[in-house]
């Protein structure tokens, strides 16, 4: 984002008064922060919202939030800040091919309402802020409507430490009513060479063998015994031990992740699994 320091802290403003549309005591907060020097453009802020606008950088990283509730603060959730923390590639700059897939992947994530077209334009800090807008329109009509403050928050961070593939790591969590929310962890790897997405049988041989050995690891880590049924558990292995697409490759393992609902109960939440790169080794089918 080719910005001088002093059209930054002129744009910072202008998106003050552009996005402010409640009375003064009610201003949605936003901080800018570029180095060392930040501007605070409203007085109730949250203090965690930063975002990041640094010249001619390949990475943007940052973060955006708006204030949803306009009820008076009864309970703690009352006064919901919704928020996603971010990292993409400028596309200011000249990217690969698997960057701007990366970009595309987390422009799709942000949220719209089911009538909304797709976004079209090109991801940048605005595009996440009117995503975070559109949110909260829809917000305070069902609070209006039916007293249910709602709330959003997502997290995209980029590995590209990797020489053939690139990965992006999404924690969301989202809240519309109901007895409880949902949230989850969504890891996606994306080949440097094709820029297309790969899956857990692009990187393993997943054959009977393996198969063992990581039931024997998921086995040990949720604390059921080597000869238990899947039946008598709370884990939903009907068919045989199954792996997800989920997964995470980090410091000399691969982690392993199933959200809420997919192999247990919503009370036993994201459950995850770790397994040495060195014991996976035999069955790699592509460098990690």
């Amino acid at each position: 984002m080719k910005l001088n320091i002093i059209s930054l802290f002129a744009f910072a403003l202008l998106v003050v008064f552009a996005c402010q549309t409640e009375p003064q005591g009610k201003k949605e907060a936003r901080k800018v922060k570029e180095g060392v020097k930040t501007l605070v453009q409203a007085k109730e802020v949250n203090p965690k919202d930063t975002s990041l606008l640094i010249k001619g950088a390949l990475l943007i990283k940052g973060a955006d939030s708006v204030l949803i509730s306009k009820r008076k603060v009864v309970e703690e959730w009352d006064k919901q800040w919704s928020k996603v923390t971010y990292q993409f590639y400028n596309p200011a700059l000249p990217l690969a091919n698997w960057q701007v897939a990366i970009n595309n992947f987390i422009r799709k994530g942000l949220y719209k309402p089911e009538e909304q077209a797709p976004y079209k334009a090109l991801l940048s800090g605005e595009l996440i802020h009117q995503s975070l807008l559109s949110f909260k329109k829809e917000a305070r009509r069902y609070e209006d409507e039916m007293g249910m403050v709602w709330n959003i928050e997502d997290s995209y961070e980029i590995d590209a430490s990797h020489a053939g593939f690139a990965s992006i790591k999404n924690e969301s969590s989202l809240y519309t009513g109901g007895a409880h929310g949902m949230y989850g962890v969504g890891v996606t790897h994306f080949d440097k060479k094709s820029a297309k997405t790969l899956n857990l049988s692009d990187f393993i041989r997943k054959d009977a063998k393996f198969l063992k050995l990581a039931e024997a690891a998921f086995r040990r880590s949720v604390g059921i015994s080597a000869t238990k049924p899947f039946s008598e558990t709370d884990y939903w292995f009907e068919k045989g031990f199954v792996l997800p697409d989920n997964f995470e490759i980090s410091q000399g393992k691969i982690t392993f992740i199933y959200n809420p609902y997919e192999v247990s109960n919503y009370a036993n939440g994201v459950i995850t699994f770790s397994m040495p790169l060195r014991q996976i080794k035999p069955y790699l089918k592509r460098e990690i």
